[in-house]
């Protein structure tokens, strides 16, 4: 019978001890954050600098981990962005992305334009670049037909001057 009585002394402790506990402990509370965005250098208005932000930025600009980090992706490839549209070059991003990314970020200041080694780059790349399809399939043929290109009179004649002027700043042909 000890046992029994020692038994319903630890039951009535641990059912005092949780009434207890339930009376004093505070409640809880639901608090709302506020979402802080960060901008990266340099703000403009209240979007985003395309060519200043780090990827952390986009994230905390609401944006979504996956554009973000294709944004972010594509911006450390071609260097400086000159305008939005330029994103559509980008797989999985289309013409409506772009339209809701300009709420939240625009291109300003920053960035250096990175040259394309046009002999050894990919389809992939030269898409980035903002090649063609008929375009990546005329400078394929040029360079298996001929080894490299060695100049700009070449890439000229590949792509026609007016085309060629659009990229004339961002070629390296070693």
């Amino acid at each position: 019978m000890n046992q029994n009585i020692k038994l319903f002394i630890i039951i009535i402790v641990i059912l005092t001890t949780s009434f207890v506990y339930n009376k004093i402990r505070p409640e809880k509370k639901v608090v709302e954050l506020k979402k802080e965005i960060i901008y990266s250098s340099e703000e403009i208005g209240e979007k985003l600098n395309i060519n200043s932000a780090k990827l952390e930025d986009y994230l905390k600009a609401g944006i979504s981990l996956s554009i973000a980090t294709k944004v972010f992706e594509y911006k450390e490839v071609v260097g400086k962005v000159k305008k939005l549209e330029e994103l559509v070059r980008i797989s999985g991003i289309g013409e409506k992305s772009v339209e809701k990314l300009s709420k939240s970020i625009v291109v300003g200041e920053g960035g250096k334009v990175n040259k394309l080694k046009i002999n050894s780059a990919s389809p992939k790349l030269l898409k980035y670049y903002g090649f063609t399809k008929k375009e990546i399939k005329e400078i394929e043929e040029y360079i298996d037909k001929k080894g490299v290109i060695y100049s700009n009179v070449e890439m000229m004649e590949i792509l026609g001057e007016e085309r060629y002027r659009d990229y004339e700043d961002r070629l390296d042909y070693n």
